[in-house]
């Protein structure tokens, strides 16, 4: 099969970007009516993050897991979820990731990507839906949609690898309510150069505000889903909000699947949120979500409301490049 017969999807970032990027790669393959092979840049967001879908992809449909990046040292055992201090990214000199990003900044990587015939989705359905037999390759930011083909494809593939599908809508909850509050390498934001391009963390008390509108603020079913659950309900408590953790155990896949439950889902434009919010619009739940800007093309999440957030601000104690994981933070990625 040559590269022409296939549609290359350039994966990278955390699981669920990478999910996203399987959900972009099966509506764009089956709209051009040929299959599509995966390619994961492991290195490339500036944080270490492993392959993380091999579940849910066929072996015909992975094409290199593990592509390398120029310029750094892959001998090293990264630890998951933090930021590489010595990536190329985070270096002054001069570095071929680094032209990339100043490519980038100069907004020069549009010709770059015509003349490779590659599609970059730039997290828009419009952009997606556009996706024609001219492009032998499509690559992030990926777009998130609520499509219910691709969404029962995803489900097949959840049930066929054993993992509990966040897809299936059967355990789903009246009263439940959990906040997924993303932290991790946001932590390191103003600590690192302008490359990683992160936004800030979410003030608490935007999700406050979200819980008071909807008058769900005493209820008894909060919870709080986090990379950092500790914290993330030590924040949530500094504004009245009692949030329970849910097991800690770490596993990505078991988070997911919790928080599709949810009857209310509060969450952000965090990739996790996103492909939550797919799974929840699915299952019949409602969401709210925070610095997230809906693409007026995208109308198929009619259970979602979207709203401005308040920040941290960058003087805030929390922003630290060395910053502590939990334990058993990121242990599905171990696992594998």
């Amino acid at each position: 099969m040559t590269r022409s017969h296939f549609l290359h999807v350039k994966i990278a970032g955390g699981a669920a970007a990478q999910a996203l990027g399987l959900i972009n790669g099966i509506y764009a393959s089956t709209r051009l009516g040929i299959p599509f092979k995966v390619s994961y840049y492991p290195y490339s967001t500036g944080t270490y993050w492993p392959f993380a879908i091999s579940h849910l992809l066929e072996n015909h449909e992975l094409l290199n897991v593990a592509v390398s990046t120029k310029g750094l040292d892959e001998s090293k055992d990264y630890e998951i979820g933090k930021i590489i201090s010595s990536h190329p990214l985070m270096s002054k000199k001069f570095s071929y990731e680094g032209a990339l990003g100043l490519i980038k900044q100069l907004k020069l990587e549009t010709v770059l990507n015509f003349l490779r015939r590659e599609l970059v989705i730039r997290a828009s359905p419009k952009r997606l839906t556009n996706v024609n037999k001219f492009y032998k390759s499509i690559s992030g930011g990926f777009a998130s949609i609520n499509d219910p083909f691709v969404n029962k494809k995803l489900h097949q593939r959840f049930i066929k690898s054993g993992v509990l599908s966040p897809f299936s809508g059967l355990d789903k909850e009246n009263d439940l309510v959990v906040i997924h509050y993303r932290l991790g390498d946001k932590r390191a934001v103003g600590k690192h150069p302008y490359h990683f391009n992160t936004d800030l963390i979410i003030d608490p008390q935007s999700y406050a505000d979200i819980l008071h509108k909807i008058s769900k603020s005493n209820s008894k079913k909060i919870y709080v889903v986090s990379d950092d659950p500790i914290l993330a309900k030590k924040l949530l408590s500094t504004v009245g909000i009692a949030a329970k953790i849910h097991k800690n155990t770490g596993d990505i896949w078991e988070d997911i699947n919790f928080m599709s439950r949810a009857n209310i889902f509060i969450g952000s434009n965090s990739q996790v949120s996103q492909f939550v919010n797919i799974c929840v619009e699915n299952n019949g739940g409602k969401s709210f979500i925070l610095n997230f800007f809906r693409d007026l093309s995208n109308n198929n999440f009619l259970n979602t409301n979207y709203f401005p957030a308040k920040f941290l601000d960058l003087n805030h104690n929390i922003y630290t490049l060395d910053f502590k994981l939990d334990k058993d933070s990121h242990c599905a990625y171990r696992k594998k």
